[in-house]
């Protein structure tokens, strides 16, 4: 009955004109439907144009992140001093603050000499290494910000920009940009 019933619904708009223009239409939704999900070439470039930009940001971010260093992190108000990365200073206690600079500096030019070779292993090796680089600088963070009273450490700059340049390194280093040929 069901098949006698659908048949007989089909011969009814078969009569009618816009009936003919389904097969057309039909090829017109599969083409944008391919077109939204990203299967068609022009997505496909669109894709790895971004990632070929990605790879040079975290070019530029590795080089940006060794010159942050340089620049002052924190002014501790009660010393009135203030620290870099490289900036070595002993206090009395025994506590030594500055080098910090060091590791985050050998961590993203080894960062930066991976993100620029062409091999798989060293996409991945880049993703521990910026992984590294992250827990590095959060912890930079916390040593460098931690004081007994408030208002004691004034944060500048510099603190919070090696944070937010190694998070972007590890989001760049998750979409590495790699050419065809070279994805071996």
């Amino acid at each position: 009955m069901a098949e006698w019933l659908g048949k007989a619904l089909q011969k009814l708009l078969q009569r009618f004109e816009s009936a003919r223009d389904l097969q057309s239409k039909k090829a017109a939704f599969i083409h944008v439907a391919f077109l939204n999900i990203g299967y068609y070439p022009t997505n496909l470039l669109l894709y790895m144009q971004t990632k070929k930009i990605l790879h040079f940001a975290a070019l530029l971010a590795c080089v940006a992140l060794v010159a942050v260093c340089f620049m002052p992190w924190i002014h501790n108000t009660v010393i009135n001093q203030t620290f870099t990365g490289y900036d070595v200073k002993k206090f009395v206690t025994g506590t030594t603050l500055g080098r910090a600079g060091i590791p985050i500096t050998i961590l993203t030019g080894l960062s930066f000499i991976l993100t620029a070779l062409p091999y798989v292993a060293a996409k991945r090796a880049n993703m521990f290494v910026c992984a590294l680089l992250v827990s590095y600088t959060l912890r930079t963070y916390v040593v460098f910000t931690g004081a007994l009273f408030e208002g004691e450490i004034v944060k500048l700059a510099g603190i919070y920009l090696i944070n937010i340049l190694s998070i972007f390194l590890v989001i760049c280093s998750v979409f590495p940009y790699l050419k065809k040929e070279e994805r071996l």
